[in-house]
């Protein structure tokens, strides 16, 4: 035991004296104040010098100006000159970098480099004179000139051995020897990189010249256009042959003989007159959600343009060359230009009446829910008040049979419009190339997908190069490009690459009768199909509303919510019969909803009172309730099982065993409910949100603030799918889609969806459909369909009833006659609390708060946070609307 001890005493020990002597030489390092001292007074005895030395050069030193004068030139002739700088440089440098080897290595051999060039003057002026060591001290120093006494030993040690010429060359390669030395400059790499540097510069004045004079240069190119007619009658479509990707479908391109035109054709391409001739093919919809990011829409083959100089070859190096644009053009199918752009009408042969029947009777089956969740067995409790309960009967009578709304209600597309051609769109693909490049990021450009508004530059950065380098340089390439806004995509789903979405300068407009008219929206297999729009590669994209199965859309105002509102409702009406389908409309703004009454789909008149709103809302959660017991009764799951079992049974007079239609309840501004009645309709749109999809109700809900008093977190939780529009800041989009994105859209129906299944949002452009083509459509149902329209005046006596009665219970002796003051002094303070009103009003705490919670019900401030102030929800002019509409 005593060893043991004894050893780790001396491991203590010697550990301390390794401490101390590392702790000793930090010490050392740092200067002392005695060597500061001599420091400073070093230098400023050499600036007295130095200066000594530059007087004496002009015969303004005196005696001692011509001492130093004398020695100066004797030692180093020329150099004297010099000298004096060299001096105090050399001085400085030393002392502010004492200790290092690497820079004392430097200084010897700067002092070298002056006493080779001293020999070299001795050559130049000396190399004739045979004199003793000393003459040449004084020659120097009386003609100033020479290399001085320095300068004569070296030179003449040299001359004596390898001659005057030798000695010369000698002298040469010495001084560039110490001069990359101290330069730490290689001469042959400099050379080297001089020389790439020129040839770079030749190649892109080359270059330039070929962009600038193509025409002299006539070379054949593959190409053939597409015939459009030979593939309208159903035929194989001519090919060319060309390099193309496709990166979901192998899809193996027959090759036809090759027609030869020259390149002044091909270059007619960037006229924005000329009709690029393109490659057509029809595109699907999504049939998974996984491939919704996917760049899935027709391949477009560009021009192969070999272009081939024997001028100047440049050495085969990988950095060196000039980027090579080997990517396909992904174009979407017949584009139309915005309706504010006037372009001419693109030919469109329109469909009778008598046909439009046909195809749509054809699809007018009820499509039936697929997904079969798990049925909750918990008994829900239901209240007795009028307001919350609304009695709502199918009617039972056989009606005659739906007549459909024909196509040609709807206006024919505008003229298509060319947009950016393919030698603009490799221009910027090269421009975005070359941006990354500055700033460290080599990528290569893979694919091209130019969309209705935007265009995306699919980018794969090489080995190393981190996503979050290329995300971080947004706003530069934005400058670059001259981009209004550019919205990154890292990585795309599915796919190696990054994606760049730069807005198009001209944006094409997406016809609701195109989507309509497509193969996608006729053969979807669902009675509740949303023709949404297009995506960047031009691809029409339909999806099912059951599947989703609630829908969130918000946005900014006029970013184009009521058009895709309206685009999802005249697709049900083009694609459902109202009695597979029924509607349910909410519309507070009064005038965005209202067009569609009296079509055959509404199960009630659109709802304008936010009060009659809440009472809807609750009786869909009643409806609910009510179908989930008659699953119970027949042992099924969902509302297919069940109308399954009926249509095996007979449909029967028995209102209570009828075939359930589904339903889709659309709210256009939450907000407004969410003011009036938080807690009721949040209640009732969870309660939707939840349990709704097997029992065929669906939401759709719509706001234009998408703030987290209107989204709350149980909305958004129990609301899978989302579009959001335009918003003003990345909180919004947050709020929306728990993500940055939308705050870089462009607007007029330039969305992102996200539906329920979707890795990221789908960057899509929205179909536009105009009012007066929705008037049509509704004047239309309503004068063929009378006998599927009914107005169900008891149901409507109820609702006011319940409305009327609600409004009295809040109001009377139940409000307190602070009410309106207290709003008014909590909004001007934008702060409430119990304390405040007791202390503003005088009253105790119990009446105090009574009128808080009077206030909270009201919609005016927010409920309880701990100790923390409510939250004001309201402004004056909205508290001021509220007390003149309900107190």
């Amino acid at each position: 035991m005593a060893t043991k001890s004894t050893a780790r005493k001396k491991s203590t020990t010697s550990t301390g004296t390794k401490k101390s002597t590392k702790s000793g030489t930090r010490r050392k390092k740092s200067p002392s104040k005695q060597q500061v001292f001599h420091d400073e007074v070093t230098l400023i005895v050499t600036i007295v010098v130095s200066i000594l030395l530059i007087l004496g050069l002009f015969n303004l030193g005196g005696v001692v100006g011509k001492f130093f004068d004398n020695l100066s030139f004797g030692l180093m002739g020329y150099l004297a000159y010099v000298f004096p700088f060299l001096l105090f440089c050399q001085v400085a440098f030393s002392i502010a970098n004492r200790g290092n080897v690497y820079v004392r290595n430097k200084v010897i051999g700067f002092g070298l480099l002056c006493t080779c060039f001293c020999a070299g003057f001795h050559l130049v002026c000396y190399s004739y004179l045979h004199s003793s060591f000393l003459s040449f001290y004084s020659l120097c120093s009386k003609n100033h000139n020479g290399g001085g006494i320095i300068g004569a030993a070296v030179g003449n040690l040299l001359k004596s051995m390898f001659g005057v010429i030798g000695a010369a060359v000698i002298l040469i390669a010495m001084m560039l020897i110490l001069f990359m030395f101290i330069s730490d400059k290689l001469l042959f790499a400099e050379l080297k990189k001089y020389h790439k540097k020129r040839q770079k510069i030749r190649a892109e004045q080359r270059k330039y010249y070929e962009e600038m004079h193509g025409d002299e240069f006539e070379e054949e190119v593959d190409i053939e256009p597409y015939n459009v007619s030979y593939a309208r009658e159903g035929g194989e479509p001519n090919k060319r042959k060309a390099k193309t990707v496709n990166f979901l479908q192998g899809l193996k391109q027959d090759q036809k003989p090759k027609k030869k035109v020259e390149l002044s054709q091909v270059q007619e391409l960037s006229d924005p007159k000329a009709e690029v001739p393109l490659k057509k093919e029809p595109v699907v919809g999504y049939p998974d959600p996984a491939m919704a990011s996917d760049d899935i829409g027709e391949p477009v083959y560009e021009s192969e343009m070999k272009q081939k100089f024997e001028k100047e070859p440049e050495q085969d190096k990988p950095q060196e060359v000039e980027p090579v644009l080997d990517f396909e053009i992904t174009r979407m199918e017949e584009p139309e230009e915005m309706p504010f752009d006037e372009q001419e009408d693109l030919q469109v042969e329109p469909m009778g009446f008598e046909e439009a029947n046909e195809i749509y009777q054809e699809e007018s089956a009820p499509v039936i829910e697929e997904e079969k969740p798990t049925h909750t067995k918990k008994e829900t409790k239901q209240e007795n008040t009028s307001a919350e309960t609304l009695e709502i009967h199918p009617d039972l009578e056989e009606k005659k049979e739906y007549v459909f709304p024909p196509i040609n209600l709807l206006a024919k597309p505008k003229g298509s419009a060319k947009g950016m051609s393919d030698r603009e769109l490799k221009e910027t693909a090269v421009k975005l190339q070359k941006t990354l490049e500055s700033f460290g990021v080599r990528v290569t450009i893979t694919n091209v997908s130019c969309g209705p508004t935007v265009t995306r530059y699919e980018l794969q950065p090489e080995q190393g190069v981190k996503v979050s380098k290329i995300t971080g340089l947004a706003d530069d390439i934005k400058l670059n490009l001259a981009a209004a806004d550019v919205r990154i995509e890292a990585p795309i789903p599915g796919k190696a690459a990054v994606g760049i979405e730069v807005p198009n300068k001209v944006n094409t407009m997406v016809s609701f009768r195109d989507l309509i008219e497509g193969k996608e929206f006729k053969e979807f297999n669902s009675d509740i199909a949303f023709a949404v729009g297009k995506d960047i590669g031009g691809q029409t994209v339909v999806t099912d509303i059951a599947k989703m199965p609630h829908l969130l859309i918000a946005g900014a105002t006029g970013s184009g919510k009521s058009v895709c509102i309206n685009t999802l409702i005249m697709s049900i009406l083009y694609k459902a019969n109202p009695n597979d389908v029924k509607l349910i409309m909410v519309d507070p703004k009064v005038v965005e909803l209202s067009v569609y009454n009296g079509i055959p789909h509404l199960l009630i008149p659109v709802v304008t009172d936010p009060k009659k709103a809440s009472a809807a809302l609750n009786w869909a959660v009643m409806e609910m309730t009510e179908r989930y017991k008659k699953f119970a009764a027949l042992g099924v799951r969902d509302i297919k099982g069940y109308n399954s079992k009926i249509k095996e049974m007979g449909y029967s007079n028995d209102p209570n065993i009828q075939k359930m239609p589904q339903i889709v309840i659309i709210v256009d501004e939450l907000a407004d409910l969410m003011m009036v009645a938080p807690g009721e309709v949040e209640d009732a749109i969870c309660r939707l949100a939840q349990m709704a999809r097997a029992a065929g109700l669906h939401l759709i809900i719509a706001t234009q603030r998408p703030s987290v008093n209107v989204i709350t977190g149980l909305i958004k939780a129990n609301v899978p799918s989302r579009i959001a529009f335009s918003v003003s800041s990345a909180i919004d989009s947050r709020t929306i889609l728990d993500g940055s994105g939308a705050e870089k859209l462009l607007g007029k129906g330039d969305m992102l969806f996200f539906p329920s299944g979707y890795p990221k949002p789908v960057r899509i452009q929205g179909a536009f459909i105009s009012d007066r083509e929705v008037s049509e459509v509704v004047e239309f149902l309503s004068k063929e369909n009378e006998g599927h329209v009914t107005v169900n005046q008891e149901l409507e006596g109820k609702i006011t009833s319940a409305v009327s009665s609600e409004g009295g219970g809040h109001g009377g002796s139940d409000r307190d006659e602070y009410f309106i003051d207290a709003g008014k002094f909590i909004i001007e303070k934008d702060k409430a609390s119990i304390g405040m009103l007791q202390r503003v009003f005088k009253v105790g705490f119990n009446r105090a708060a009574r009128i808080m919670d009077q206030l909270n019900d009201a919609g005016v401030v927010g409920p309880e946070e701990g100790t923390k102030p409510r939250k004001v929800l309201m402004s004056m002019e909205e508290f001021e609307q509220y007390v003149d509409e309900y107190v």
